[in-house]
């Protein structure tokens, strides 16, 4: 086992890490392009609803009544959307295991990294190429989970 070897690994497991966080920033701009295509496209629709009830309503009754209607209308959507996000993601447990998913995964990593290198015989041959796929696992790892905990943009 030489010093040049697990520098490389590490380098190495840094570098796919990183390449996998930045993939996952890639995924997520799509996905989020794409769940805002399709709200627009939601919003669209409702907004095409309401005014066709608005245009029934205002051949049914005067101009007073059809006001009337689509302000009561529009705060029922709003107090909808209130509620809407007054919904947490999940039960506050779950949200607690969620959050412990990525620690846990590290510090089991890790522990795993040096059980295995102290489990070996200091002059056992796959002692090093162990080490090595250890080192570079624990590396881009803790690469990609950490460095999607940058901070968000608002």
């Amino acid at each position: 086992m030489d010093l040049g070897s697990i520098l490389d690994s590490g380098l190495t497991g840094g570098l796919f890490g990183l390449l996998g966080n930045v993939a996952n920033k890639v995924i997520g701009i799509f996905t989020a392009k794409q769940e805002f295509a399709q709200k627009k496209e939601e919003w669209g629709h409702e907004e095409r609803l309401l005014d066709m009830q608005m245009k029934a309503k205002a051949a049914e009754t005067e101009q007073e009544l059809a006001v009337t209607a689509s302000s009561g209308s529009w705060s029922g959507l709003s107090e909808s959307l209130k509620a809407e996000t007054a919904i947490g993601a999940s039960y506050p447990w779950v949200n607690a295991v969620r959050a412990l998913v990525r620690p846990a995964l590290t510090l089991g990593l890790g522990g795993f990294l040096c059980a295995a290198f102290f489990a070996l015989a200091p002059g056992d041959a796959s002692r090093s190429a162990i080490s090595d796929s250890l080192v570079f696992a624990a590396v881009t790892a803790i690469v990609w989970w950490f460095g999607d905990r940058a901070p968000k943009q608002k």
